[in-house]
């Protein structure tokens, strides 16, 4: 049986007391006491500028033994990734949205999940402007743009070994090649594979010329 539990949203003030962004949620169920198999919520764009990156916080409370607990996570999502990729991946614009929802369920063994909480943390925006506390998200975001800018290197560096080549280099972007991932890990692993379809889907829709004209950059 269905449960259906509370969601309250703590929202981001900035110091001019506006609020950049808001979030809503679709109703949120259980079918354990103790776990949280997932959510659907939105994150709103409020204001004149686009966003980069964003990071919320979501919480589940629960009752354990009588006493409250939070257990925290972060959704930390990053459309600005690479400048190459704007035409592909562009900010959150105004009034556009992104969806908030956990990587997998949310267990807590022994206690009773009360509601579910979130507060959106830290906005980059376009300009470059942020609000919010960066802290370990500024870290994550910092760490998956690294991830798109050393996979380019490698990459650039391997075309320019080929004698400029994209030709030599097109099998370097197929799904199960390892090139320019090796050293990469976690966070920068996703955004260098997501440089790579970039740059794979641009050869199957333009050609290799479009190709030469991101390597050259």
């Amino acid at each position: 049986m269905q449960t259906e539990i509370p969601v309250v949203i703590k929202p981001m003030k900035v110091d001019n007391d506006t609020i950049p962004v808001e979030i809503q949620c679709e109703p949120v169920f259980i079918t354990r006491p103790d776990t949280l198999d997932r959510f659907t919520c939105t994150l709103i764009n409020k204001t004149n500028k686009g966003i980069g990156a964003s990071s919320v916080r979501y919480s589940v409370v629960v009752d354990s033994n009588g006493k409250e607990e939070r257990v925290g996570r972060f959704d930390t999502a990053v459309p600005l990734i690479h400048p190459d990729l704007l035409e592909a991946k562009k900010p959150i614009e105004p009034g556009g949205t992104l969806f908030v929802m956990p990587v997998g369920p949310i267990s807590e063994p022994n206690s009773v999940i009360k509601w579910l909480e979130l507060e959106p943390m830290y906005l980059e925006f376009s300009d470059g402007t942020t609000a919010g506390i960066g802290g370990d998200a500024a870290e994550l975001i910092a760490k998956v743009r690294d991830g798109a800018v050393r996979y380019k290197s490698s990459l650039r560096q391997e075309y320019l070994n080929k004698g400029k080549s994209t030709q030599a280099i097109l099998p370097l972007l197929q799904d199960g090649d390892r090139f320019g991932l090796e050293t990469l890990n976690g966070a920068q692993l996703l955004a260098a594979k997501a440089y790579r379809k970039f740059l794979r889907e641009k050869y199957e829709k333009e050609g290799i010329e479009a190709v030469n004209k991101v390597l050259e950059k």
